[in-house]
C-alpha cells in the first residue's frame, strides 16, 4: 500500500475532482487491492495443455483396438487442424518484430495443435513405419513444422518446442548413425551433438537479433543453446580419469566465461547459468583432489558453505544488475 497515494486519491475525491467511481478504481489500485493474474492464467493454460495432451495419450492406448489406427491417426490431425484454423482466424498478421497476442489463449492452443501435429506423425510413424529405419527424419520435419508456427505466430512457447525438437533429432541420430561414420561411442557422439545444437543455436539467436528479425526470439534460443553447450562436460564428470578431469576444468572454463560475458551485457539468467556451471565444474576438481583421513571433512565443508555462499552471490549480482538497468 502507497499511503501517499491513497491518501491523495481520497483528497481529490472529496474535492470533486474525482467522480466516486474513479476514486473507488484509484484507491483500490493505491492500496494494492487490485492483483494481476495475468502469470498465473497462463501458467493454468500451459497445465491444461498438458493435461489434455496426458488425455489424448490415455485415450490412444486404451481403445486403440477399438477404434482402430486409422481412425486414431485421423482424429489427431482433425484436432491439430481445428487448434490451428482458431489460431489463424485470431492471430494478427505477420510481422517481423513482437506482436502482442490479441488473446490469452493464443499460444497455448497453438501449442496444443503443435503438440497434437508431432503426436499424430509420431502414431502414424509407430503404427505403419511409413519411413522405416529412417523414422529419426521425422523429429527434423515436424522440429521445421513448429519452427514455421513459432515464426508465423510469434510464439516463444512454440519455438522452444521446435528447438528442443531439433536437439531430439540430433540426439536420436547421433547413437543411430553418427557413431558408424565418425564417432567411437555413442555417449561421444551425443555430446558432440550436443555442442553442435548448442553452438547452431546461440548463432541463430544472435542472427534473430541482428538482423531485427523476431529479435525477442534470441533468449530462447541464447539460454538453450548455452545449457547444451555447458551440459556436454557436465555428462562426463563422471568418466574415469583424466577424461573426468578434463571435463570439469572445460564445465569451469565455460562456465566462468559465460558468467563474466553475461554479467557485462546484464543478463542474470546467463550469469546465474554460467555461475552455476563454473561452480560444478570447481566442485568437481576440488572432490578429485580429496585425499586421506580429512576427506570426508573437507568435503561436508565445501558443500555446506559453498552453496549458501553462492546464493549470496547471486542475489548480490542480481540486485546490482537491476540497480544498472
Amino acid at each position: 500500500m502507497n499511503p501517499d497515494v491513497a491518501g491523495a486519491v481520497d483528497a481529490l475525491a472529496r474535492s470533486g475532482t474525482l467522480t466516486p467511481n474513479q476514486a473507488l478504481r484509484f484507491s483500490r489500485v493505491a492500496r494494492r487491492q487490485l492483483l494481476s493474474v495475468h502469470g498465473e492464467l497462463r501458467l493454468l493454460a500451459y497445465l491444461g495443455v498438458l493435461l489434455v495432451m496426458a488425455g489424448v495419450g490415455l485415450l490412444v492406448k486404451d481403445n486403440i483396438d477399438r477404434i482402430g489406427p486409422v481412425a486414431i491417426a485421423v482424429s489427431l490431425g482433425l484436432g491439430a487442424l481445428v487448434c490451428l484454423g482458431w489460431v489463424a482466424s485470431r492471430a494478427p498478421a505477420f510481422s517481423r518484430g513482437e506482436v502482442a497476442s490479441p488473446h490469452l489463449a493464443l499460444d497455448y492452443v497453438l501449442l496444443l495443435g503443435a503438440l497434437l501435429i508431432g503426436a499424430d506423425l509420431a502414431y502414424v510413424e509407430t503404427q505403419f513405419t511409413a519411413l522405416g529405419d529412417a523414422w529419426p527424419w521425422h523429429l527434423l520435419v515436424v522440429a521445421i513444422a513448429y519452427g514455421v508456427l513459432a515464426v508465423r505466430y510469434d510464439s516463444r512457447v512454440v519455438f522452444s518446442l521446435a528447438l528442443s525438437t531439433f536437439v531430439a533429432w540430433r540426439g536420436v541420430s547421433a547413437a543411430r548413425l553418427e557413431r558408424s561414420l565418425w564417432y567411437s561411442s555413442d555417449a561421444t557422439a551425443v555430446r558432440t551433438n550436443a555442442v553442435a545444437c548448442g553452438a547452431l543455436f546461440i548463432g541463430l539467436g544472435a542472427a534473430f537479433r541482428a538482423r531485427r528479425f523476431k529479435a525477442h526470439f534470441e533468449p530462447v534460443a541464447a539460454h538453450l543453446g548455452c545449457l547444451l553447450v555447458l551440459a556436454a562436460p557436465l555428462s562426463a564428470l563422471g568418466d574415469a580419469n583424466p577424461a573426468g578431469t578434463v571435463a570439469a576444468f572445460l564445465l569451469g572454463a565455460l562456465g566462468g566465461g559465460l558468467a563474466v560475458f553475461a554479467y557485462g551485457r546484464r543478463r542474470f539468467g546467463l550469469f546465474a547459468m554460467g555461475l552455476v556451471g563454473a561452480y560444478v565444474g570447481l566442485s568437481a576438481l576440488f572432490v578429485q583432489a580429496l585425499s586421506g583421513s580429512d576427506a570426508a571433512i573437507l568435503g561436508f565443508f565445501w558443500f555446506t558453505m559453498t552453496p549458501i555462499a553462492m546464493l549470496a552471490f547471486l542475489y548480490v549480482a542480481h540486485r546490482r544488475l537491476k540497480e544498472a538497468e
